[in-house]
């Protein structure tokens, strides 16, 4: 039981659902990573069996210079080295140290195959996986219910702070409460639209929601003015639909009996006459 109510209070504390959602995100990148660390692979041994073998006749004739064979040997002498080489050339970010020799020393035309492999896969290959990557932590994060929730809670804190600031801004005379005209005129201004709708509250005649946010005293609370606001805040969800649509149906049921009870008592008085 000690063990689970830990792992509960681990789950709730923020610094470790950070951490479960990294764990997470490499769970769920593992056939990512190992395809992507297959095509890097058959890249680089690719690419290292053809310049190994494109540079044995440079580093095997005795013509050229000593210094230059030994280092181009060093770095391209067989298929390890070559192999290794390019990972360096992929991964670190030393590749000019390793190409530029060659290019220089040996000859300037092996600048096309490198300046090839250096575009396509550091630069273009490289990429698509780091992106790939950040897609999976996205949906991750998007999957994980905690982190919505928080999220979720986190923005209405925020929105009920901005409110609260804007019903005090337009509350002229302090007294905690908006009048119509009050409401109206602050409600007019561009300024506080534009704060509406970054709080994605659309608003398009403000006379006519007065009525919807006060409960009949003819002034507005700071409670009804945020909660009646958070209410209207983004589209109408699924659910507030249904519940309008169950809503309207009970009152079509009973408007029909209310209908068929006058009917009635209409037949009676005329029966009773």
């Amino acid at each position: 039981m000690r063990i689970v109510r830990t792992l509960r209070i681990v789950k709730t504390v923020t610094i470790f659902r950070q951490l479960r959602l990294l764990v997470g995100t490499c769970i769920a990148s593992i056939g990512a990573l190992f395809w992507s660390m297959v095509l890097l692979m058959v890249l680089k041994v690719g690419f290292a069996l053809i310049i190994c073998q494109a540079l044995q006749g440079y580093i095997l004739d005795d013509r050229e210079n000593l210094e230059t064979r030994l280092l181009v040997n060093n770095l391209y002498g067989d298929f390890g080295k070559a192999f290794y080489t390019m990972f360096e050339v992929t991964h670190s970010g030393s590749w000019p140290s390793v190409v530029r020799p060659i290019v220089d020393q040996v000859d300037s035309w092996y600048a096309v195959p490198f300046l090839a492999y250096i575009t396509l896969v550091v630069f273009a290959v490289i990429r698509i996986v780091t992106a790939l990557f950040l897609k999976e932590t996205l949906a991750s994060a998007a999957n994980d219910a905690d982190m919505v929730m928080e999220d979720n809670r986190r923005m209405a804190r925020d929105s009920q702070m901005k409110l609260e600031e804007l019903f005090r801004a337009a509350d002229d005379d302090g007294d905690g409460n908006l009048s119509h005209e009050e409401f109206v005129e602050a409600m007019s201004l561009p300024s506080v639209q534009g704060f509406l709708t970054s709080l994605d509250v659309s608003i398009r005649d403000c006379r006519p929601l007065f009525d919807i946010l006060d409960d009949g005293d003819g002034l507005i609370t700071i409670a009804e003015f945020c909660r009646g606001l958070m209410q209207l805040k983004g589209q109408a969800r699924a659910l507030d639909i249904v519940v309008l649509q169950r809503e309207n149906a009970k009152l079509m049921k009973e408007c029909q009996e209310i209908q068929r009870r006058v009917g009635a008592i209409s037949d009676f008085v005329r029966s009773a006459r």
